[in-house]
């Protein structure tokens, strides 16, 4: 038999009594109270089974793993494949435009600035972070450079030649410049103005390739030898 319930709450007392009904099939499912259709209740869920298909499926599954670990231990062992990586691609021939200052002397310039800012000392604070501004000009200017925008380098460079008078490197590269220029003379003033002003990076200029139309001429010759310490 089913049960039933009378849904009228608060208008019938077999209702508010919660009261349930068991009505066989055919009988009548009013309420007797107040004649109401009563309410068909859920019946009590009972334990649920694996239907037959799942239960046949994970059967399968476990003969297939079984079979496939017989398998994998009767069968003789496949040779191993060697990974091997993808050939590297050829390295694009490096465009000599100069010498950029390095992200570690730049920071380190920042970190001046901000403590400079932290200690009230204008200064430090001013001169430290207009180098770390010039530097990132001047790496500006050798990627115009690069792209042959001479003019738009050019800007940079005497920009960050303002902001960092003493900093070798923007006349360095002022000089690269002059020669992508075809300014032979003016490129030997800026190299010696680089050294003058403590050019450390020799290591960088021997293999700077915009220096290859200049290294025989004697006057460039004599201004390394006059500045480059020995061993550097």
């Amino acid at each position: 038999m089913a049960t039933y319930k009378c849904p009228t709450l608060g208008d019938c007392d077999k209702a508010n009594s919660g009261e349930v009904f068991e009505i066989a099939p055919g009988e009548n499912t009013n309420c007797p109270a107040c004649s109401t259709p009563l309410e068909l209740m859920a019946a009590a869920p009972g334990p649920k089974r694996p239907p037959v298909a799942l239960i046949a499926g994970a059967a399968a599954l476990a003969l297939a793993v079984a079979g496939g670990a017989y398998v994998f231990m009767k069968r003789p062992a496949a040779p191993a494949v060697a990974q091997t990586a993808p050939a590297a691609e050829p390295a694009a021939a490096a465009t000599p435009n100069g010498i950029a200052p390095s992200d570690a002397e730049t920071k380190a310039l920042q970190r001046q600035s901000e403590a400079g800012l932290m200690n009230d000392a204008a200064q430090q604070t001013e001169d430290s972070g207009s180098q770390a501004i010039a530097n990132e000009m001047m790496k500006v200017a050798i990627a115009k450079m690069a792209q042959g925008k001479l003019d738009d380098a050019e800007k940079e460079l005497e920009a960050a030649r303002a902001r960092a008078p003493k900093q070798p490197l923007v006349y360095y590269n002022m000089a690269v410049l002059r020669l992508k220029q075809a300014r032979t003379d003016d490129a030997l003033a800026q190299f010696e103005a680089a050294f003058m002003a403590g050019f450390q990076s020799y290591k960088e200029m021997d293999a700077d390739g915009d220096l290859d139309v200049l290294r025989k001429d004697p006057r460039f010759v004599d201004l390394v030898k006059k500045y480059r310490p020995a061993g550097a």
